[in-house]
């Protein structure tokens, strides 16, 4: 069985990886000694091992997508939201899915909305709380009613919590009225982001007496 050199001789060698024919022919004659045994997969394993980003590139790489998307013209973002959504679709690590919505709630396209609902029913509470941050940059038509069902069936008070921080962001009479039920949950955490929130919206006081 093929064992792997070194990390520092693969990195002196990846730049041999483009002198492999499609048909899978052997390295040109300048390859290094330990390369003339690779076959073609050997070679191509060598090089999704080396080459992959990790974690926490992709975690930058989609920040500094993000603050790039508002500039994109419609067509870009329509292009943008598709491959987002594809990533989310096809991402194990709750952590990259939670820059994948952020990013995405930046798109002003029919898949941003659709992969943000998505992430309401993500099966972790941090995604759960990203889709709910999400909504509340995106907007839309759809956002109030996403929001309004978040903050009364979830099962994770941190989840209820952000969807009644979004809206405070999203405002207008249908989120006041998502949010007045708010006000009698037994929890005070909830009682209170729910006052905060409306406050946003109204510019009224709703008082500060939660139930402890």
């Amino acid at each position: 069985m093929f064992v792997l050199p070194s990390r520092r001789c693969v990195a002196l060698s990846l730049g041999l990886l483009a002198l492999v024919t499609s048909n899978g022919c052997s390295y040109a004659r300048a390859r290094p000694k330990w390369v003339q045994s690779i076959t073609f997969w050997e070679a191509k394993e060598i090089d999704e091992k080396y080459l992959k980003k990790t974690p926490a590139e992709e975690i930058e790489e989609l920040r500094e997508l993000a603050e790039k998307i508002p500039s994109q013209s419609s067509e870009e973002q329509n292009r943008t939201a598709a491959d987002l959504a594809q990533r989310y679709r096809n991402e194990s690590d709750p952590l990259i899915r939670i820059e994948l919505l952020l990013a995405i709630s930046r798109c002003g396209a029919p898949a941003a909305g659709e992969t943000l609902r998505a992430g309401l029913s993500d099966s972790d509470r941090d995604v759960r709380v990203a889709a709910c941050q999400g909504w509340g940059n995106h907007g839309g038509p759809l956002a109030v009613a996403q929001m309004s069902e978040a903050i009364r069936k979830d099962s994770s008070v941190d989840v209820r919590l952000a969807a009644g921080r979004a809206l405070g962001q999203l405002g207008g009479d249908d989120a006041v009225a998502a949010l007045r039920p708010a006000l009698d949950d037994p929890d005070p955490a909830l009682q209170y982001r729910a006052m905060q929130s409306l406050r946003e919206i109204t510019g009224k006081d709703f008082g500060d007496n939660v139930v402890s």
